[in-house]
């Protein structure tokens, strides 16, 4: 965390969640969720907004829950919807790696690569076989949008990898009052 305590994320972060928003609301829903999130966050979000910069992650899910509301979608399906956005944006020309992966490979990785976009928490293998992986996000301040896009994000890596029929369950969330979130990721062999 930074020295007053918020965690952040890196501004790739941002950047991918205002390009699925731009493509997926209309102006006028953009517009409506600015303007219910404070002028400085809106503002950064309307900016150039550089890969280096570290955005304060209740913005990301302040911006999230407010883009969910303007398009009157389920925060949990937009939320699902704009993690895999934020995915596929950021994966590029990586994806041809990635898809000789298996899941709990890919999800081990992903471990390496939470510390290296956000600065505070840690996400952990607990337990992988050849059909599932279960996953912990640990010391993060979580929330609803937050969490919602973590579960898109990690159900197109495991989609990434060519195995069929995924499906992700976050059956424990510190928004309902487990002391961490965690997920449960199942494919066919």
């Amino acid at each position: 965390m930074t020295a007053d305590g918020t965690a952040t994320s890196k501004g790739t972060i941002l950047k991918s969640l205002m390009k699925f928003l731009e493509l997926d609301l209309t102006r006028e829903q953009l517009e409506k969720a600015l303007s219910t999130i404070p002028a400085e966050e809106a503002a950064l979000a309307r900016g150039r907004i550089l890969p280096s910069l570290h955005v304060p992650e209740a913005m990301l899910n302040r911006l999230t829950d407010a883009a969910a509301k303007a398009k009157g979608e389920d925060l949990e399906k937009f939320g699902m919807r704009a993690g895999l956005a934020e995915l596929n944006d950021s994966i590029g020309v990586y994806r041809v790696f990635l898809m000789a992966l298996s899941p709990p490979s890919l999800i081990s990785k992903v471990s390496t690569f939470w510390s290296q976009i956000h600065n505070t928490g840690s996400l952990v293998v607990l337990d992988q076989s050849k059909t599932h992986v279960r996953f912990q996000l640990k010391d993060f301040p979580s929330e609803r949008p937050h969490c919602a896009r973590l579960t898109g994000w990690c159900h197109g890596l495991a989609e990434m990898t060519k195995v069929k029929n995924v499906k992700i369950l976050h059956d424990r969330c510190m928004t309902r009052g487990a002391a961490h979130c965690e997920w449960e990721l199942r494919w066919d062999a």
